[in-house]
């Protein structure tokens, strides 16, 4: 497919291929750059708001894509998510991930980071996008994955030639390239494909190989590459919503042991009333909740938290393909903090939450 489409992308620009393959990828051009290095202090929500605020323009302007498929033999328009907050580093906060739009021609990736006390920019890749073009492709302009706090993969197309770069996390918490690999078609003659792996020239068999053990490290997949999931592409919430899940308050924690200013207070009696529904996606729980940081038992355990007859913000769902059952990833409140963590959907009253309401992520 992507050699179908280099050749059509080349008709197009009436460009052959040695002209492309002298275009430098964007990140490696710049040896790692990060153009945002302020570090921001305070809450997360509170600078990841900030941070979204600085870059409205252009991440609307990714957003206002739209991507065409024939489903049943009808046109279906599949609206663009360039926003998304998980946590990719495995400490309970998430990351603030995004594409944006700085101006009509390329697309550029941005990971934010926090510690809990301060937030900063962990990964910047320039030009990942050709917009005036990747539109005849299928799917989402980037695939990235991480594996579970380790390291982080992204592929996209630059010119619809593949790289793919593999990055770890420092003692900083900022991303750094580990390898990186890049493939180049001869659109006319494949025995003149050209293989790279980390600038030097390989041959086919080293190349896929090499790759087969990137896509062999994934634990978490972050962007909808492919047609699997038709609700949306990109990442996994829009602009807006990002904003308005930053900006809701976080749900009270009903202590487990009366404060001893109220001793009359039943903390392990039950409720006589329903909780009252705190906004969109929370969901009633009926139970405790035992938490993994993915959606499996496969993955590490986040801890059990006492918030049982709680309403409780659900933000996306994941198919666990070896138990057969779904997981919900959930905005737990724990000591003023926010964690999000996995919990099986069996915890959560269903006649408050629907699974159709929640986006899926893809692990």
């Amino acid at each position: 497919m992507k050699r179908i489409i280099a050749g059509l992308l080349a008709a197009v620009m009436l460009c052959g291929a040695s002209a492309l393959a002298v275009e430098p990828d964007g990140y490696i051009a710049s040896g790692g750059q990060i153009n945002d290095l302020r570090e921001y202090t305070g809450v997360w929500r509170d600078a990841y708001q900030e941070i979204l605020g600085n870059h409205f323009k252009a991440i609307l302007a990714y957003q206002g894509r739209t991507q065409e498929y024939q489903l049943n033999g009808q046109n279906v328009k599949v609206p663009c998510s360039p926003v998304s907050l998980t946590d990719i580093s495995g400490d309970g906060i998430p990351e603030l991930i995004f594409m944006e739009a700085p101006n009509d021609s390329r697309g550029d990736l941005y990971i934010y980071t926090s510690d809990g006390r301060s937030t900063k920019c962990a990964l910047y890749i320039s030009g990942i996008t050709r917009l005036g073009y990747d539109d005849i492709g299928n799917g989402f302009d980037l695939y990235l994955s991480s594996a579970n706090g380790g390291t982080l993969v992204a592929e996209y197309d630059e010119y619809e030639w593949p790289w793919v770069l593999q990055f770890t996390r420092n003692a900083l918490g900022r991303y750094t390239l580990l390898n990186y690999l890049r493939a180049e078609y001869d659109n006319s003659d494949m025995n003149n494909d050209r293989y790279y792996i980390n600038g030097s020239l390989t041959v086919s068999d080293e190349y896929e190989k090499t790759l087969k053990a990137m896509r062999n490290g994934r634990t978490m997949t972050l962007s909808a590459y492919t047609e699997n999931d038709l609700s949306h592409y990109g990442l996994s919430l829009r602009w807006e919503d990002a904003v308005s899940a930053l900006k809701e308050s976080a749900p009270t924690a009903v202590p487990t042991v009366a404060p001893t200013s109220r001793p009359t207070a039943k903390p392990t009696s039950k409720p006589t009333s329903t909780p009252k529904r705190k906004g969109k996606n929370y969901g009633l729980t009926i139970d405790k909740l035992a938490t993994r940081k993915g959606p499996g038992t496969q993955y590490e355990g986040g801890g059990t938290y006492s918030v049982k007859g709680q309403y409780i913000k659900v933000l996306a769902k994941a198919w666990d393909k070896r138990n057969g059952i779904w997981w919900v990833k959930c905005e737990i409140p724990y000591h003023g903090e926010i964690r999000i963590l996995w919990t099986g959907w069996k915890r959560f009253d269903h006649s408050t939450i629907s699974l159709d309401d929640l986006p899926t992520e893809h692990w």
